[in-house]
């Protein structure tokens, strides 16, 4: 256990000041609150670095990090986070499948039409809603042919 782990980090303070690494490294802090903060601090600041510490905290065995760190990707709005959001449309806790929906109807890159149409049969009625509003936003209709590839999709790339 290191000096880090002893104090809890002023989320607050780290996000006032745009201080990235120390925000990164409060994704690792034992405090599930503090890790799920740091997530939404660095989402809101934007900052690309912040993306694979972020893709890593998908994985984090708390569900409110997960969605979390979902919602913070979204922000950013870097395609390196579309497959791991992809991946998180299947998590056990809908909280972080509709985090992940949404996220990847603000990065709008293609690949996530399929998984989001798989997300509208959904078992949370939340989670089919949001997938539904992703592909809205991303110029998907329903009958539109998803087969097409990237050559002839219907799907507008928004970035």
């Amino acid at each position: 256990m290191g000096i880090f782990d002893l104090f809890k980090p002023n989320v607050e303070r780290l996000q006032e000041k745009k201080n990235v690494k120390g925000l990164i490294k409060a994704l690792r802090h034992k405090d599930r609150r503090v890790r799920r903060e740091a997530a939404e601090a660095l989402g809101e600041i934007g900052d690309k670095r912040a993306v694979e510490p972020l893709i890593q905290a998908l994985k984090d065995k708390v569900s409110e990090v997960r969605s979390g760190a979902a919602s913070a990707l979204g922000k950013i709005g870097d395609k390196r986070a579309v497959e791991p959001l992809i991946q998180a449309l299947k998590d056990e806790h809908s909280n972080v499948r509709w985090s992940a929906a949404f996220a990847l109807g603000e990065i709008g890159d293609e690949r996530a039409v399929e998984p989001l149409i798989q997300a509208l049969k959904d078992e949370d009625w939340f989670v089919q809603r949001v997938a539904a509003n992703a592909l809205g936003k991303m110029g998907w209709k329903p009958g539109d042919d998803t087969s097409k590839g990237s050559s002839g999709s219907s799907c507008k790339d928004r970035r």
